[in-house]
């Protein structure tokens, strides 16, 4: 039995029931990488954290055939962070359009060229990090893989460098919070600019970093040094701020307060960094189970207490009953504790850490913590914010969620908006395609127009040869980026009937 005033949920009944919050919200980015093969970009969202801050190593992970085996072959990439005004932008390129098709031209962005590496960054997002692929983890099929990047250079909005942190905050970066039904990008949100202890005024950026008019650049070894804090400060995510629990083979209780990685829903959705030389790195890889404890704003002092190395007791912290086949207690005090098992823990090569991946298997929460609005709790979690001087300041999550249009059709309805899953594009753009004819969107020659062009573009693999080539990829940008954006002000359909109507059907099919 759960302690007073708490609940449990075992392994199934946090898969049938999902309750929101074992997780913490992730901050959204939109990784841009090159095939190495064909040459082509390929960039869409997704939940990124940060692993460690020397080196600045971030961490991400994607789902799909074509993005994995690019991944896994590509030794670089750009991060790019859209802000809260950018959030239809972001929405655009969550639609998984088949490779090759740019989804930075989708939402009406142009690319930013690097610095220090050949694949570029999007102009339009206020922060560009420069990427070295770290490490690579592909997980078993068909679950993601697990990719690391190195900063390597950062460019950022000079604009940004004279605002007080929490002003940046209110604007960037956005956070993957709750799911939403309706826009299949979880409900974004931003910080609510407090930070404890309050904010630092804002001064002027030393120009010591190269600039350009509108951009500031730094290079990966020159991020940290005093001159160029203003950049180091903004181009660090927030980082969500836990307590991993582990027992020693004596059965004592190691406590290790972590910021940074990754706690997610999907499993296995457990990922954050170990130091190699900590105790609970030992522990964790003899007994292969430990539980994350997440705190909220009461319990910052315990947390405290723990980093400058305090026992539990000088924290004023107790320990929960083990649950079940666990023998890794929680923390009383902290409304959440997750039970988890270890999936995966390998060494990341120049570094000081291993990756640790974990799988949920169970959860105890305070009562009160699952009867709160789930945006209400979040707004209680700790991520750690760096401040002026590179103090580490307290952030939050703000209560509300940034509203998004939904989809009139399939992408909404059924799916959430992403329109994909394990099948990807194949399956997902035609059932888009398919609900948009039965919603009256588009008629059914012009379905079967879009989707000559789409098996021609890419029939089992080997591609159409040029100029048909060409001709296509300008032909389904073009009228992609009409239906995507129509979906922002449905006034615009017009315009994806007179561009289809400019090109005879090639093909033998007939209304019935």
């Amino acid at each position: 039995m759960p302690d007073m005033g708490k609940m449990y949920f075992d392994e199934c009944e946090m898969v049938m029931r999902e309750p929101a919050p074992p997780k913490m919200p992730r901050t959204a980015v939109i990784p841009v990488v090159r095939n190495p093969d064909s040459g082509l970009l390929n960039a869409a969202p997704y939940s990124a954290g940060v692993l460690s801050i020397d080196p600045y190593h971030m961490i991400f992970g994607v789902k799909s055939w074509d993005s994995k085996s690019t991944y896994k072959d590509a030794e670089e990439f750009t991060i790019a962070v859209p802000s809260r005004d950018q959030i239809d932008q972001m929405w655009v390129m969550a639609c998984a359009v088949p490779e090759g098709i740019n989804a930075i031209d989708l939402a009406g962005w142009t690319e930013l060229p690097s610095k220090s590496i050949g694949t570029p960054g999007i102009r339009e997002c206020p922060l560009n990090i420069e990427c070295r692929k770290a490490h690579f983890i592909q997980l078993k099929q068909p679950m993601r893989a697990i990719i690391v990047g190195e900063a390597i250079g950062v460019s950022i909005d000079k604009e940004l460098l004279d605002m007080t942190r929490s002003e940046v905050l209110r604007k960037y970066p956005m956070h993957e919070a709750t799911n939403n039904a309706y826009t299949g990008i979880y409900g974004p949100s931003v910080f609510s600019g407090e930070l404890t202890p309050h904010a630092e005024a804002a001064r002027k950026q030393d120009e010591a970093c190269m600039t350009s008019a509108e951009k500031v650049f730094v290079d990966g070894g020159s991020l940290f040094k005093p001159a160029n804090e203003s950049v180091a400060m903004n181009a660090i995510f927030p980082r969500p701020s836990y307590v991993v629990v582990s027992l020693d083979e004596g059965g004592g209780v190691d406590a290790l307060p972590v910021s940074g990685g990754l706690l997610m829903s999907a499993r296995p959705s457990i990922q954050l960094a170990l130091p190699k030389d900590s105790a609970c790195y030992e522990n964790v890889r003899r007994r292969e189970e430990f539980v994350v404890s997440i705190p909220t704003r009461s319990h910052i002092n315990g947390f405290e207490s723990l980093e400058k190395g305090h026992g539990m007791e000088e924290s004023q912290l107790t320990l929960l009953k083990p649950n079940r086949d666990m023998v890794t207690p929680g923390i009383a005090q902290h409304p959440v504790n997750i039970d988890c098992r270890t999936f995966v823990l390998e060494q990341v090569e120049g570094s000081d850490y291993a990756l640790l991946v974990g799988k949920k298997v169970g959860m105890t929460i305070d009562e009160e913590a699952l009867s709160m609005p789930v945006m209400q709790l979040y707004s209680q979690y700790l991520y750690s914010v760096f401040d002026r001087g590179m103090k580490r300041k307290w952030g939050f999550q703000d209560v509300n969620n940034l509203s998004v249009r939904p989809l009139p059709s399939w992408g909404s309805r059924y799916h959430g908006g992403w329109w994909t899953g394990p099948e990807q594009y194949q399956a997902g753009m035609h059932f888009w395609l398919i609900e948009l004819v039965q919603a009256g969107y588009i008629s059914e020659e012009e379905f079967f127009k879009m989707r000559r062009w789409l098996g021609w573009w890419r029939r089992e693999g080997y591609p159409a040869p040029e100029p048909l080539r060409s001709i296509l990829k300008e032909r389904l940008t073009t009228v992609l980026k009409m239906m995507l954006w129509a979906h922002r002000d449905y006034d615009k359909w017009h315009e994806v009937h007179d561009y289809l109507a400019r090109f005879p059907y090639e093909g033998p099919w007939k209304s019935p």
